[in-house]
């Protein structure tokens, strides 16, 4: 590979997701926090070479991602820290008890942009290892919330799902791994990618309506900030020009 070279391709990431929150860790039988295998992310990126050992690289994923719960409701308050308490609003305000055992997602899709520094063995061979480490803006798409495998909105309110996460996370990214040329423009690499958003994913202080009474704060003052994070292979096939 020449010094001053370009390449560019397709990414593909099947990723193990979560989004931290230390209440929701703590909260016990109410609310058992439970990390998945989620969705596949995917994109395109570009690669420059300034010489065979350091480049900057640029990727656009979409990533699907969030945090999967269970829980019992055994008739006590809810705990208006933990994501319980999203849950039991969300069955109130859907006419339904808030009772028994159940199953909960946070899902948020993020358009992912990373910009990293790229560090490598030499390029030029079969065969070289590598290292991507930098910046990474997390865009919000949509956002959907699931009661028993069931999307649930806020009826009779002035907000929605998306409504109670900020628009954008700012986050650290870093991937470890090999990449192989397969010929004089054509390389595939094979990296384990880690991302963490290092800004709170929730709106804290957004202020909703119910049923057009007087306006209340969703979040509890005492919630702490909530922090997505996913951990893939990431996959890249690119074409060098």
């Amino acid at each position: 590979m020449a010094q001053g070279s370009f390449q560019m391709g397709i990414r593909f990431n099947p990723e193990y997701t979560a989004i931290f929150n230390k209440n929701d860790r703590e909260a016990g039988a109410e609310l058992d926090f439970k990390s998945h295998f989620t969705y596949l992310s995917f994109g395109v990126g570009g690669l420059y070479n300034f010489n065979k050992n350091v480049g900057i690289g640029v990727d656009v994923l979409f990533s699907r991602e969030g945090q999967g719960f269970s829980g019992n409701f055994n008739g006590s308050a809810l705990n208006e820290a933990a994501y319980s308490s999203v849950v039991g609003k969300q069955l109130s305000l859907n006419d339904t008890a808030i009772s028994g055992s159940y199953v909960a997602l946070a899902e948020l899709n993020y358009i992912k942009i990373p910009v990293m520094l790229s560090l490598t063995t030499d390029n030029t061979r079969p065969v070289f290892f590598s290292a991507l480490v930098g910046p990474q803006l997390n865009i919000l798409y949509d956002v959907a919330q699931e009661v028993n495998e069931e999307d649930m909105d806020y009826p009779n309110t002035d907000f929605t799902p998306k409504s109670l996460y900020h628009k954008a996370v700012i986050s650290g990214v870093a991937a470890v791994g090999a990449g192989y040329n397969l010929g004089s423009h054509l390389v595939i690499s094979t990296r384990l990618r880690f991302d963490y958003g290092f800004t709170d994913a929730e709106k804290k202080d957004l202020m909703v309506s119910y049923a057009e009474a007087p306006a209340v704060r969703f979040y509890s003052t005492t919630r702490k900030a909530a922090h997505p994070a996913s951990a893939g292979l990431l996959i890249s096939i690119d074409y060098k020009f």
